[in-house]
């Protein structure tokens, strides 16, 4: 009985975790329900719908029905929240239950949540938070360099700071912007309008996590009189949605804030967060899958719209693209660009989506000032402020056209990009210009800088570089007759002596359009019916120097390997001790000394993000501190060493995701078999009344070669905790009934390596 003790414990454990999961519940219909949209609803919300022609009385904004929120109810370990646009609410349901739920005939449908929000750059792309920014680093010009980049000056010099617009910021805390200076305006002329934290079910968000912090200074903070964003005079609603040991809930979290910004009125989102990896695969970013995406959606259709980072996953070769709601078609979905260079930042995911769409739409700074909680500015990095510095630029630029609805801003700030009509899955439409909205044509040149000729092979693009404007980099894309891009590439020409460059014909195809972006020209050619000149056959060209920055083919399919993809390869080190056996034994033991040491290559298969199945081989050795352990009188015994090889097959279920490593909060059991490769007796000779400290080395011949056993694991992200229990005898019959211990713990070290 004594033997199956982890066995069962472990099967308890696993039991217990997976018979409590957060489910939302769908229901059929809304019968019996009444909605008043004016006592309802923010006088803002009303204007909002009436201005872009909404209806008031809309069935996805009528209540539950509450008889089969309370038949639910009584089935469930806790109801967490509700949707009132997907007639669902969400509950904790233990197994059993589930089919009982599933037969109440109001019951349409039943949806696992299986999500987990990251903040699009707190977690591993914040970088220099304690340094001060020095008082002397820019000009007292009344903005920062990150809102000038989008010629923020002419917003500030007609006085149009996003007055008149609601801006909803959905983050994981807010602490000290009830006293940091760079909000003081903010509370002067009491813009922070409402403020509600989901996770506690109340009003106070001035704590926790201070990346919303970060993230509203860039929508509308003042850093000593510089304006770090762009929509100092809009009003706010803050939500925190956010936490770090919830991942089920974070996604009814975030869909109850999209509720409760449209009924206070919200006309712009700000989502500096994403949904990815942990819980799910580069193929469900279409836009469809997850919840967050369907409520992004949703959000355009009630007249908001939804600014949402793409993510930092592009370093991740087992990733590489947005996450969501960033894939959502109605999300304008921002990446990131570096401040000095003007390209795009190394972290910023890639689009497009699954199932092919343009993302990112636009992008921002990748790496912006920031106020810094407490007191102070700090610069921080990643796509969480590139999206909020956009956030800002959609107030103003809705200050400017009031009339236009959620999807028609969204194609403005398109056209509003410096790059349009050129995009690519890099830069989208790039970053978005306040002189498009203010009417004001951008500089042209008399002359093309850009122009196409060809042989039988090659077509050969020669641009005029005006080196006024110092920027010797082209863009250029294929783009295939159904939208999609081909393919594309960023070039950068070592001078401006080598402005040519050659395009083999091979990699286009008739119909398509050949689109060039160079010193703030974009030259169109559809290929196969434009003309295209013969080249006069330039022989110096082939000594033309330039450099070219591939991006990511389009479509490459993410690596197959890594911590959260298909499968994971790694090495470990492990360290345990021998315990004390269940019944006496003829010889005396030292438990402290007695310990294990393995090295080991651990392999792990994806059935889905939450199961991973998997196998393990290691060598390594045990060492049994023994005295009188074959009751020699010549010899006796220091401890006994033995040398095994293992072999494991295994389970793991992955109980709370987490991205950091990629491992997060996890509990193995499997079967291990052990080969006995040697063993040595290792003693000290007694010489009349004295030991004589030279050892002496003996095999023994009575071990069983083969063992086996089960085992156990906790661990969080590379640090686990191991349990193994040894069913099988060590020694045969001819060391008669003597038996060493068979239970073991210790610890486990991962080495994590290759793609994460």
């Amino acid at each position: 009985m004594k033997r199956i003790t982890l066995a069962l414990l472990a099967l308890f454990i696993v039991n217990y975790i997976s018979s409590q999961n957060i489910y939302w519940v769908y229901f059929t219909d809304k019968n019996g329900t009444t909605f008043d949209p004016y006592s309802y609803f923010d006088a803002k919300a009303i204007e909002r719908r009436l201005q872009q022609n909404i209806p008031l009385y809309d069935i996805t904004d009528f209540p539950l029905n509450e008889n089969y929120k309370d038949e639910v109810a009584k089935l469930s370990e806790e109801m967490i929240g509700e949707t009132r646009w997907f007639n669902a609410m969400a509950v904790e349901i233990r197994d059993e239950n589930l089919p009982l739920i599933e037969k109440l005939t109001f019951v349409k449908e039943i949806e696992r949540i299986e999500t987990e929000g990251r903040l699009a750059a707190y977690t591993d792309n914040v970088t220099d938070c304690s340094s001060e920014i020095n008082d002397d680093a820019y000009d007292k010009i009344g903005f920062l360099p990150q809102v000038e980049r989008f010629e923020g000056g002419l917003f500030i010099e007609n006085q149009i700071d996003g007055k008149g617009v609601r801006i909803a910021i959905f983050d994981g805390g807010f602490p000290d912007v009830d006293k940091h200076e760079a909000f003081a305006h903010l509370r002067k002329n009491n813009q922070i309008i409402k403020t509600w934290n989901f996770p506690l079910k109340k009003e106070n968000v001035y704590g926790w996590s201070s990346h919303g912090t970060m993230v509203l200074s860039c929508v509308a903070g003042i850093q000593r009189g510089q304006k770090m964003g762009l929509a100092t005079g809009a009003e706010f609603l803050l939500a925190r949605t956010e936490i770090n040991s919830e991942p089920a809930k974070e996604e009814v979290w975030w869909m109850q804030a999209v509720e409760w910004a449209d009924k206070n009125g919200a006309n712009v989102i700000n989502s500096s967060l994403g949904y990815g990896k942990s819980r799910y695969n580069p193929k469900d970013m279409n836009g469809k899958k997850s919840l967050v995406s369907r409520a992004a959606n949703m959000a355009a259709a009630k007249g908001m719209l939804v600014c949402n980072s793409m993510g930092n996953e592009a370093y991740d070769k087992a990733w590489r693209v947005l996450i969501t709601p960033a894939d959502a078609d109605s999300v304008l979905s921002v990446g990131g660009i570096e401040p000095q260079t003007g390209k795009r930042i190394y972290f910023s995911s890639f689009g497009p989506t699954a199932d092919g769409r343009l993302k990112p739409n636009v992008t921002a700074y990748g790496t912006a000032q920031v106020a810094k909680p407490k007191k102070g500015f700090t610069q921080a990095s990643g796509t969480s402020f590139s999206s909020p510095l956009v956030a800002g630029f959609v107030a103003c630029a809705w200050q400017t056209r009031p009339q236009l609805t959620a999807m028609e801003m969204k194609t403005e700030i398109e056209k509003s990009g410096d790059l349009y009509p050129y995009f690519d899955y890099g830069y989208g439409y790039g970053v978005p210009q306040a002189s498009y909205f203010l009417n004001k044509k951008a500089e042209t040149s008399d002359s093309s800088y850009i122009t196409f000729t060809q042989n039988e092979k090659t077509i050969y693009i020669t641009v005029k570089p005006n080196k006024n404007l110092n920027n010797s980099t082209l863009l250029l894309h294929i783009q295939k007759p159904d939208g999609q891009l081909r393919d594309y590439w960023e070039v950068k020409f070592a001078d401006f002596s080598s402005t040519v460059f050659p395009l083999n014909k091979s990699k286009i195809e008739n119909g398509d359009i050949l689109r060039v972006y160079y010193q703030k020209e974009v030259k169109e050619l559809l290929y196969g019916t434009d003309i295209i000149p013969n080249d006069e056959g330039n022989e110096d060209r082939s000594f033309s120097r330039y450099m070219v920055k591939y991006s990511p083919p389009v479509n490459l399919p993410p690596s197959s390997f890594g911590v959260l993809s298909k499968y994971y390869i790694y090495p470990y080190l492990s360290w345990g001790f021998i315990t004390p056996p269940f019944k006496a034994s003829d010889y005396k033991m030292r438990y402290g000394k007695s310990q294990t040491f393995m090295f080991g290559i651990r392999f792990k298969g994806n059935i889905c993000k939450w199961y991973n199945l998997g196998f393990s081989t290691e060598i390594g050795s045990n060492k049994f501190y023994v005295h009188n352990f074959d009751g020699s009188k010549k010899f006796n015994t220091e401890y006994l060493k033995i040398t095994v090889l293992n072999f494991e097959v295994y389970q793991r279920f992955r109980l709370l995701p987490n991205e950091l490593i990629g491992f997060g909060l996890f509990f193995d059991t499997g079967v291990y078999g052990s080969w006995v490769c040697a063993n040595n007796h290792f003693m000290k000779e007694k010489l009349e009344h004295k030991v004589v400290k030279t050892e002496t080395r003996k095999s023994i011949r009575g071990f069983n070669p083969l063992q086996w056993g089960v085992r156990a694991r906790l661990g969080y992200e590379l640090i686990a905790i191991y349990g193994q229990y040894r069913f099988s005898d060590l020694f045969n019959e001819k060391m008669g009934k003597t038996e060493l211990p068979r239970l073991e713990v210790g610890i486990e070290l991962s080495i994590p390596f290759g793609s994460l």
